[in-house]
């Protein structure tokens, strides 16, 4: 097997393969520097996994760092002027991901302050909603000492945080039940009250907000969440009419939800005006073929509108071909499946449901997003996990990365520990 160090030099060899095949004129010299530190960083990173032996999964950081290293391309190939940013908020993710695998000893001690991430939630999103900006029709985001800062990936965090605690607590009663409702044994109110709650006002304030993209997602870790930890499959049947009737409610009430379902039933009857976007999506994606046009050869970059975060997937699958898509989503599915195999080995139960949420909130995000781009579903402009450009996707998702990681880690020392003193009495 390739050790790790090997690993890193080939990923790093990609991007810069990569940059060198762009045009070096349009790469300015701080740009160059970043993408120095980002590789010393990964670097230094793997020297510090070999001195403080770190045992946990050895796959997911490297197949991260494949997709950051090729996020970090397009974004360079797209728009070279805002490029410089994305590879100063890599280099601080990569530097607060090392921070909270290293620093935080017990990631069980996250699970003490269930009420606290819940309010955190709900107070950052209330934030946004009061003195946020709007953009692409939902107030989303808002400026903080001139940055740019969008809350709702940090609401992600908080969200997850609280329902690891909540399902870790209550996760008997939810999967039996305690009130009988015909054939079917549901939770009392004292035990789905405050999930309810939660979801309430988290999707009710994001209805608000316009930002219908991020409460689907939310929705969905909602769900799956509960499902995966009870079990009950009655969770999902309940979920699937409120879905619908939430849906058809934003539909009635919103001017821009309809707009973009009846540019996803039939972009083609305005090409020009609010279809234009996911026909050129369309175009670029078909354009590419099997083995795609080649680096820089595309025109999706300058065709397609907000090609640098929602539509890059577009660009990478032009340029790529079917090929290089499919790459892609076989290192996204590497991560999700990773995370899942982090859950079933942790030994203690908030480990498992925290593991278990951070896949599918990586698994939920990765598949809307790439079946808006590809007219699977109505567009929600949120962006891709690393590659897509924006600040605090990328230290939130490189913060969950952390944890992952953490628990992994944890598990695998408490194992080695445990086989230790094996060896010892046996002797």
């Amino acid at each position: 097997m390739i050790d790790r160090f090997t690993t890193r030099v080939i990923i790093l060899g990609m991007m810069w393969l990569g940059l060198s095949l762009l045009k070096w004129e349009s790469l300015s010299t701080q740009l160059l520097w970043q993408a120095l530190i980002f590789t010393a960083i990964v670097l230094l990173g793997c020297l510090m996994e070999q001195i403080l032996h770190y045992q946990g999964d050895p796959y997911i950081l490297p197949v991260v760092q494949a997709i950051m290293a090729l996020g970090l391309v397009f974004v360079v190939r797209i728009n070279p002027n805002v490029a410089l940013h994305q590879f100063w908020w890599a280099n601080i993710g990569q530097v607060l991901f090392y921070a909270v695998l290293w620093v935080m000893q017990d990631y069980r001690k996250l699970g003490r302050f269930r009420y606290l991430w819940g309010l955190l939630a709900v107070v950052l999103l209330l934030v946004t909603l009061l003195f946020g900006s709007e953009e692409g029709g939902a107030t989303s985001s808002f400026k903080f000492w001139g940055i740019g800062i969008q809350p709702e990936e940090f609401v992600k965090l908080a969200l997850l945080l609280f329902m690891a605690t909540y399902l870790e607590e209550n996760e008997e009663l939810l999967r039996v039940g305690t009130v009988q409702w015909g054939r079917f044994s549901l939770p009392d109110w004292r035990t789905l009250g405050p999930f309810m709650i939660m979801v309430a006002f988290v999707l009710g304030i994001l209805a608000a907000q316009k930002s219908l993209g991020t409460a689907l997602v939310f929705y969905m870790l909602f769900v799956l969440m509960l499902y995966v930890v009870t079990e009950r499959v009655l969770y999902l049947g309940i979920s699937v009419p409120i879905f619908l009737l939430t849906g058809s409610i934003a539909y009635m009430l919103f001017r821009h939800v309809r707009v973009r379902v009846e540019v996803w039933m039939n972009p083609w009857l305005d090409p020009t005006g609010g279809g234009y976007q996911i026909a050129q999506s369309l175009f670029a994606i078909s354009g590419g073929n099997i083995l795609g046009t080649g680096l820089g050869n595309g025109i999706g970059a300058s065709t397609v509108p907000v090609a640098i975060s929602d539509f890059v997937f577009s660009v990478i699958a032009e340029e790529l071909g079917f090929a290089g898509a499919m790459a892609v989503l076989v290192l996204f599915l590497i991560v999700v499946m990773r995370a899942f195999a982090v859950s079933l080995k942790a030994k203690d139960r908030f480990g498992q449901i925290l593991a278990a949420g951070i896949g599918i909130l990586l698994g939920t995000e990765t598949l809307i997003i790439l079946a808006g781009v590809t007219k699977l579903l109505p567009l929600t402009g949120i962006p891709l996990p690393w590659v897509s450009y924006g600040g605090s996707s990328l230290i939130v998702h490189f913060i969950l990365l952390g944890v992952l990681l953490n628990i992994s880690n944890a598990t695998a020392v408490g194992t080695h520990s445990i086989k230790n003193k094996g060896r010892e009495y046996a002797t």
